[in-house]
Order: C-alpha cells, then structure tokens, then sequence
C-alpha cells in the first residue's frame, strides 16, 4: 500500500495537520432516498434500475422483431407477426414508463454528499491533464458532510478552478491532497450572527499540492486571501474564485509552505441548515 507522503510534513505550524490527524475516509453515494415510508424507500432506487432494465430489452426485441419482418416466407404472416410483437411491446413499456413516473413523483430525494459529488467530477473533468503529469491524488472525506449554501453551479466553478490552478503549478509527478471536515463554529469567533444564529456550522474544504508559484517575499507563510488581494499579489483566477466564495459568504485563505514545498488553499462555508429535498425529473 503506497504511503501518503502528507503525514511526513514535519512543521509543527502546519494549519492542516490536525485536520489531517481528525478527518475520516469513506465512501460515499451521491444521493439519498428519502420518503415518509422508510422502511420501504431504499426498494425504489431498485425498482427504477429493473424497469429500466426490462425496457431496454424490449426494445432490443421490438429492433430485431422489425428487422426479421422481411425474412418469413410468408409474408403476411412476417408483417402480422411483427405488427402484433411491436404492438404489444409499446403497451407494456407504455406501463412500464407511466409506473416509472409515478414512482419518482411520489418519492422525493435528499440532496446529499453535494461537495464530495463535485469533487469527484472536477477530479474527472482534469483526468487527463493529471495522468499527463503523473499526479497522485489522495482524498479523505468526512463522513455525512453537510450540504452548503452554495449552488451547485458556483461551486463547480470553485472546485474546478482550484483543481485546474494547482494542476498548472505543480511539478510533475506530485501529488495533491483533498479533504473535507464540518465542525461548529464558537460563539465568539462567528462574525456574521444572522448567518450562523442556529449553530454555527461550518463545511472546510481544502486542498494542498506539491509546488508553489509565489516566492517568499511576495507572500507570507499564511496570509488572509482578503489581504493578498488587497495587495493585488494574487493570480486573477484565484480572486475571481475568492469573489465567488465571499458572494456565497464564504472565506478563502491561500497558504505557501515554502519549506516543504506545499501550496495549501482552504475554503470555508456555512452549513446548509434545510434538509433540501426534490424530485427526479420524468421523461
């Protein structure tokens, strides 16, 4: 099993080194079924693959039925045949798919595991470029993340432009490290009391990658981002990353470990505090 070189990071000032010691691995499932009827509702997601299943192959029948028609001898029979089976296929996928819909109209979904989803594609979207320069990736991912208030969209847009920012600066053959943690905020440290009135939860997503751009005398060792641009040091697509986060009143903090030659990027948002439900569209 390869070794994860992070935990040989040996500054004691390392911000990230309790997060690493604190966070759990695990797997995850993009999205939760949730109904009124628990006992019952993890069944659906089986029931909708099956009918999904049995169409397919009804169509596969009805393309071979149309595609043998020419090849009875009788071919009134070839044309009765292929009339009655294609018919017949069209009734039952007909119920097949109006039962399809009342079962996702009548079951909503619990959006879930949102950040880790979008991680994974970003991931996905940049596979080539990555395996390009050899990169290793390690994730650790807490276990029932919270949602955040970001939409979706806005936070693709986070996600990929960091990925693609630590891709392009890093050496070849290094490695990038992704990890995701969600804690309660103390009292006295929450600024915005109206954002966190209920508990003050927060959701830390960071990623730290071998290499560095700036040198030391451009940036301190941890520097606030909101310093860094204010100083207009930063890299444009960074501060239009930053913008986006402190719009979804979110913080952004960019860290150089010159010594170990580590870029760190943390991005800290409020805890969605809704249980965001909805429905999967129908054909």
């Amino acid at each position: 099993m390869e070794k994860n070189p992070i935990y040989e990071i040996k500054d004691d000032d390392n911000p990230f080194k309790n997060f690493l010691n604190k966070s759990s691995t695990q797997s995850f499932e993009p999205k939760d079924i949730v109904s009124s009827k628990e006992s019952i509702s993890f069944l659906f997601p089986l029931f909708i693959e099956l009918i999904k299943q049995v169409k397919n192959t009804l169509g596969s029948i009805k393309n071979l039925t149309q595609i043998s028609q020419g090849k009875f001898s009788d071919k009134e029979f070839g044309d009765y045949f292929s009339r009655f089976v294609t018919e017949d296929i069209e009734k039952i996928d007909l119920l097949l798919s109006n039962f399809l819909d009342y079962i996702k109209v009548n079951f909503t979904i619990r959006k879930s595991n949102t950040v880790h989803m979008i991680i994974e594609e970003a991931i996905k979207r940049h596979q080539s470029r990555l395996e390009e320069k050899k990169v290793r990736i390690f994730k650790k991912f807490e276990k029932d993340l919270p949602e955040i208030i970001v939409p979706d969209e806005e936070l693709r847009y986070i996600l990929n432009s960091i990925i693609q920012y630590a891709i392009l600066w890093m050496p070849m053959e290094g490695n990038i490290w992704i990890l995701t943690k969600s804690h309660l905020i103390p009292t006295e440290m929450i600024e915005d009391q109206t954002l966190f009135k209920k508990d003050g939860k927060q959701v830390e997503i960071n990623l730290i990658f071998t290499g560095y751009k700036k040198s030391k005398e451009q940036f301190q060792k941890v520097m606030p981002i909101s310093e860094l641009q204010k100083a207009e040091d930063l890299d444009l697509e960074l501060r239009l990353v930053n913008e986006i986060v402190k719009k979804n009143r979110g913080k952004m903090k960019f860290v150089v470990d010159e010594k170990n030659s580590k870029t760190f990027i943390s991005l800290k948002f409020p805890a969605e505090r809704r249980n965001i439900i909805y429905y999967q569209p129908i054909n």
